[in-house]
């Protein structure tokens, strides 16, 4: 193996890893109310497709649709696994399983949500950043219920 190649490797594992990060940032901020930084995450013509939750696009739409989870969703915990990423040079995509235990306003309800992230990636002055984000949802039930009795998506 050469130096180049090597290097190579080594600029592949690390772009790995941002891409680990900078979902798992969505997250947090997601989960912390983090609105700003949560949009900021996103190239300024980012997309949002969230399923039941909405089509959004733009960075700014994209900060807006977010500060406005607080109203129908107060508390968030999500959990990310399983990544499969794959990297084209400046560009990416990443599939992800997610779950995230909800309460569900105005009903107050504990809800479970669950489905996958499927995100594009592009890299930006040397940062990855989200040029979009799918949510494909595989049920959104109440926690009482559970997704074999009620599957709402």
């Amino acid at each position: 193996m050469t130096l180049e190649e090597l290097e190579e490797r080594v600029r592949h594992l690390e772009d790995i890893e941002a891409i680990e990060k900078l979902q798992t940032k969505l997250i947090y901020a997601n989960d912390d109310g983090d609105w700003q930084g949560l949009a900021d995450l996103f190239v300024e013509d980012g997309v949002g497709e969230f399923g039941p939750f909405g089509h959004i696009e733009g960075k700014d739409e994209l900060g807006k649709f977010f500060k406005g989870i607080p109203a129908s969703l107060p508390f968030r915990f999500h959990t990310l696994a399983n990544p499969i990423i794959k990297i084209e040079g400046e560009k990416a995509t990443g599939r992800w399983a997610f779950r995230a235990s909800v309460i569900q306003a105005p009903a107050n309800r504990a809800c479970w949500i669950a489905g996958e992230y499927i995100s594009d990636y592009v890299k930006v002055k040397g940062e990855w950043k989200f040029k979009k984000v799918t949510n494909k949802f595989h049920y959104i039930t109440p926690y009482d219920e559970g997704w074999v009795k009620t599957k709402m998506c």
